[in-house]
């Protein structure tokens, strides 16, 4: 198996995970589209949307058609008042109003409180409720638009790609760098990559627009909510193997990469739909017996 075809391949398995259960499910995959949401309160794996690179706006570092189609499906009426406003533009005017916002506040307060445009406000997220007894909030909750791309080009200045970057109602809020050692890369060599070749100067690696940064290899996880080239500070996000650091590994009789829960339970819809939204990148980031942060001396 060629470098290149064994890191795809971890790529596709990591993509497979977050699309099961979706109308865009990896081919032979037997999940099965769920015609409800989950009971209340679990977190199952998949239900992302697979999306394209050119789907994503540079300028405005948005996935243009999930912001506008999550709103029109959960406040119909507050886009209509905004219509009466700005006519034929205020799918422009509303998406640059919300560009800005994240500019200047950054995602997850956005995330959290929405945005006013010409007297009109609007959620971007709808967090689970504390109880599922509220149909209403259950069914916006639900509504909540996840999507993946891979191979993201996200500078204007040049066609520099990252692995994956995933999306809540078309505002991104994670990015991983994926390395596989049969390429003979790790983890370290992701973490090397976003200190070295992700200029945090460009608009969606600037701090605040993501919520988190990942370094992933099938065996380790290293997470940073803020990059600053050779000073970033990487921590550990490993679940610990036998008490030290790293991840147990994963048994004979199973297949799959130790780093699965990261995209099974991290990434879960409803892990990141929460009102602790933020806390879901540290929750693992404690340091383990015998293991520092990386960068640390």
């Amino acid at each position: 198996m060629s470098p290149e075809i064994s890191e795809r391949s971890f790529e596709e398995a990591i993509e497979c995970g977050l699309l099961q259960h979706s109308p865009d499910a990896c081919a032979g995959d037997a999940t099965a589209v769920r015609e409800t949401p989950p009971p209340y309160g679990e977190s199952p794996p998949g239900g992302y949307r697979k999306r394209r690179p050119e789907d994503y706006d540079r300028g405005l570092c948005l996935l243009p058609c999930d912001v506008v189609d999550f709103v029109l499906a959960t406040q119909p009426k507050e886009w209509k008042k905004l219509e009466q406003h700005h006519g034929t533009a205020v799918k422009e005017r509303f998406l640059r109003r919300l560009a800005s916002e994240i500019e200047r506040r950054g995602a997850l307060d956005v995330l959290r409180h929405g945005v006013k445009d010409s007297g009109c406000k609007l959620r971007l997220a709808y967090f689970r409720p504390a109880s599922g007894l509220n149909e209403e909030t259950r069914r916006l909750h639900a509504a909540n638009l996840f999507s993946v791309v891979r191979q993201l080009r996200y500078s204007t200045k040049n066609e520099k790609s990252l692995d994956l970057v995933l999306f809540l109602n078309g505002i991104p809020i994670f990015t991983a760098e994926l390395k596989n050692p049969l390429t003979s890369q790790d983890v370290e060599d992701a973490i090397r990559q976003y200190e070295t070749d992700r200029d945090p100067r460009e608009a969606l690696v600037a701090y605040g627009r993501c919520l988190a940064h990942f370094a992933v290899d099938p065996d380790l996880v290293y997470v940073t909510t803020h990059l600053q080239g050779g000073k970033t500070r990487f921590l550990p996000f490993n679940q610990g193997k036998f008490g030290g650091a790293g991840n147990p590994p994963v048994p004979p009789t199973r297949k799959g990469y130790a780093t699965a829960y990261l995209w099974e339970e991290t990434w879960a819809r409803t892990a990141c739909s929460t009102s602790r939204v933020s806390s879901s990148t540290r929750s693992r980031r404690r340091t383990r017996k015998g293991e520092r942060p990386a960068g640390a001396s």
